[in-house]
């Protein structure tokens, strides 16, 4: 139902507060929608960069830093940049809100700017619930630990290290997230249903904040700039959930502020936010399809895939036992990925070989993985359980003789599901 009541005024701390949040948030959101659209991605780095003056130039006045800070892609949405971004955008809405308060003190509401506003940030909003939901609901954020991680200690691993395991060993959870981040995003695209997929997303969004939090995940700034949204979102309907949850009163008719009147406007507006929904519903799928193919549940695995613990080794036609403090020796060798290999040394050490593979030659490539240009050649023997491997790295002769390890003794790969225990299951496997 559209609003047809006459023009409301506003008070003076809600259109000063409105013009500091629509200046915030479109500050760090820019420039959305234009960055969904493929190829802007020069775009957007030129923005990051255009953003570099202002916060070096803060980070001098505020912090008495002087080595440049420069955007950077690392993974980490908590970098010093990203810190002194949100700090800048807070000062300069600041700035301009007082500005905008000078020049435009008669003015009586912003209702139009205002649902323009929540339209963006809520297909915002919607875009981040979908990006996150897809790639979990494919499995992908957090996947099925790998052989090297299977035989990384609890108290080696970063809380981050451990929580990004635990949630890729469930995959029922994991979907389960997925589906919850999904059914928001979808929520919110939907008009009728959008406080109720703000709700959601706050709920969500919460949830994923605290473990960010708790976890030491560099994701702190952003989960709550996206729970924070959903929090705005939902309370441009404030009135009737206070009368739905707290005062038990009867709830009027939905109203909302008609962001264009004409049945053309409303057509080419349909048109575009179909033309969005669809354009983000076909990368986000047809990336997942190709992503769990490429690296995700689906993807190729070495041609010896498998744990061999090392029986023993030969260095130079010399035998060197099994010591824990060698540094030399192999412990295991783990065949997880087609291309690299991962050794583990009796000091528990990892070292990892970008590796070739030929199964008809029997042949093993290991090249350095900082330098592929030395290359060493193996010949490899399989007979059952047991491997064989003959060559020379650098100028050292080795001789290894493996056994393969049951995937079968992980009791986090095989534990599986169970209705009835009589006792709980809350163990660790030695064997």
């Amino acid at each position: 139902m559209e609003n047809t009541a006459p023009d409301t005024i506003w008070k003076s701390w809600e259109k000063v507060s409105f013009r500091f949040l629509f200046l915030f948030f479109l500050l760090i959101i820019f420039p959305f929608p234009i960055d969904v659209i493929p190829g802007t991605d020069k775009l957007t780095e030129l923005i990051a960069k255009a953003w570099e003056a202002p916060i070096n130039l803060a980070a001098n006045i505020f912090l008495d830093i002087e080595e440049p800070i420069t955007h950077s892609i690392t993974g980490s949405g908590d970098k010093l940049y990203d810190w002194m971004l949100y700090f800048c955008a807070f000062i300069l809405a600041i700035l301009f809100a007082g500005i905008w308060s000078l020049v435009d003190q008669k003015r009586m509401n912003y209702e139009k700017l205002r649902a323009w506003f929540v339209f963006i940030i809520t297909y915002y909003l919607a875009y981040y619930m979908l990006f996150y939901g897809i790639i979990k609901l494919f499995y992908l954020q957090f996947g099925p630990p790998n052989l090297e991680r299977l035989f990384q200690t609890f108290g080696q691993a970063s809380p981050m290290r451990l929580m990004w395991t635990f949630m890729g060993t469930s995959k029922t959870y994991t979907v389960f997230a997925g589906f919850t981040e999904t059914l928001a995003g979808v929520l919110l695209l939907i008009s009728r249903t959008r406080t109720l997929g703000a709700l959601t997303a706050i709920g969500v969004m919460f949830n994923v904040f605290m473990m960010n939090m708790s976890y030491d995940i560099p994701v702190k700034l952003f989960s709550f700039q996206l729970m924070i949204m959903g929090v705005y979102i939902a309370a441009q309907d404030w009135k009737r959930l206070y009368a739905f949850f707290i005062s038990n009163q009867a709830i009027s008719p939905y109203q909302r502020y008609p962001l264009v009147r004409s049945q053309r406007g409303k057509r080419i507006l349909l048109g575009v936010q179909l033309l969005f929904i669809g354009l983000v519903l076909y990368s986000q799928i047809d990336g997942g399809i190709d992503a769990r193919k490429r690296y995700g549940e689906h993807r190729e695995k070495s041609a010896l895939y498998g744990v061999y613990n090392v029986n023993t080794f030969s260095h130079n036609n010399d035998t060197i036992p099994p010591l824990l403090t060698d540094t030399v020796r192999w412990k295991r060798v783990l065949f997880d990925y087609p291309s690299f290999t991962s050794v583990i040394l009796m000091n528990d050490h990892v070292k990892r070989y970008r590796t070739d593979i030929d199964t008809i030659a029997h042949t093993i490539i290991l090249s350095e993985w900082s330098d592929t240009t030395n290359k060493y050649t193996f010949e490899y023997t399989q007979k059952g359980e047991e491997l064989g491997l003959d060559g020379i790295i650098i100028e050292d002769t080795l001789n290894v003789s493996l056994e393969y390890y049951s995937l079968d003794k992980f009791g986090l790969l095989n534990r599986g599901f169970n209705w009835v225990n009589e006792v709980p299951y809350n163990r660790y496997n030695y064997d």
